[in-house]
């Protein structure tokens, strides 16, 4: 690539799957615009605890071998034009008005360093390959194949919490197949305002794949105590339920920096890193199972469903 061109990735300050799907595109569009991609995960992310935190490599490994303080220099240009060498590692609070973000403005900017802190799906972003690219010609799945792939690895401290779970589960690593299943607490769709639960769509689902698989196992993900004891009622005959034990908390939205009376008053800190560890455990955990039951709105199960090639036959996703 090209010297002195870098798009600088933000975070989004949500949860952990709906933050690395935007680093995920956001490496797309600098692959498109010949820029390094460096991930920086300020005072904006929920996991952050300083302004010298970048919060994204505390659960992964650096997407390239260049940190924000090697790329900032005075003299660079920026973009959106609010940045600069004195702000970088702030917060913009006005982000959300989209001035000066709008994808093609960003795509086609000049500026040596541009700036990622607003979501573009994927499919936008797709907008602008070309037949020299890898990703042309590819379905957003295939893309987002390749991007996981090559850019996501996750740091040892997760990779150990996986290899233990494998290793001291022998249900899990020996008695195949295992079906899994992702079933969010807040059964009304909130995303679409639906009018019926969709938890209750899992169960015909679950019963087709234990009745035509011989499904042996359940893997469990759900923030939710209640649903927890729903299918050790339902499913957890002779130990067909399997699920590990993090606390799996739902995620309180993050406080806006102004609205905060101090800097850290927030929903963040040693617990948060440490569950979210578990969460992406867990996320990691149903990549390896057979077949995957997921909630279509929720990040978690779409990153389910971007780590593995899965046959179509063996994931479903509600919605």
């Amino acid at each position: 690539m090209l010297t002195n061109r870098y798009l600088l990735i933000k975070s989004l300050g949500k949860s952990i799957w709906a933050d690395v799907d935007h680093v995920m595109c956001q490496i797309l569009a600098a692959e498109l615009t010949n820029r390094t991609p460096v991930v920086y995960w300020g005072m904006e992310s929920l996991y952050s605890e300083s302004i010298s935190t970048n919060a994204f490599e505390l659960f992964f490994e650096p997407i390239s071998n260049l940190t924000v303080h090697d790329i900032v220099h005075p003299g660079l240009t920026f973009y959106p034009p609010v940045w600069n060498s004195k702000n970088i590692l702030a917060e913009d609070t006005d982000r959300f008005k989209i001035e000066g973000r709008d994808l093609k403005s960003l795509m086609m900017s000049d500026a040596n360093i541009v700036v990622s802190d607003i979501y573009y799906p994927l499919s936008s972003i797709l907008a602008y390959t070309h037949r020299g690219h890898w990703s042309y010609g590819k379905t957003p799945y295939q893309v987002y194949r390749c991007l996981y792939d090559r850019y996501l690895k996750p740091k040892p401290v997760v990779t150990r919490e996986i290899k233990k779970y494998i290793n001291t589960n022998p249900n899990f690593r020996d008695e195949k197949p295992i079906l899994g299943v992702h079933c969010r607490s807040n059964a009304i769709v909130n995303e679409v305002a639906q009018l019926y639960d969709l938890n209750e769509l899992y169960k015909p689902h679950i019963w087709h794949y234990i009745e035509r698989y011989n499904v042996r196992h359940i893997f469990l993900i759900t923030d939710s105590k209640k649903i927890l004891k729903q299918y050790r009622k339902l499913y957890d005959i002779n130990g067909m339920l399997l699920y590990t034990d993090s606390k799996k908390r739902p995620l309180k939205p993050r406080i806006p920096t102004y609205l905060q009376e101090y800097p850290n008053k927030r929903h963040k800190g040693v617990e948060l890193i440490k569950d979210t560890i578990e969460v992406i455990k867990d996320t990691y955990l149903a990549a390896q199972c057979d077949f995957f039951i997921g909630n279509g709105y929720s990040s978690l199960s779409n990153t389910v469903l971007r780590l593995k090639d899965w046959p179509e036959t063996n994931i479903k996703l509600l919605y």
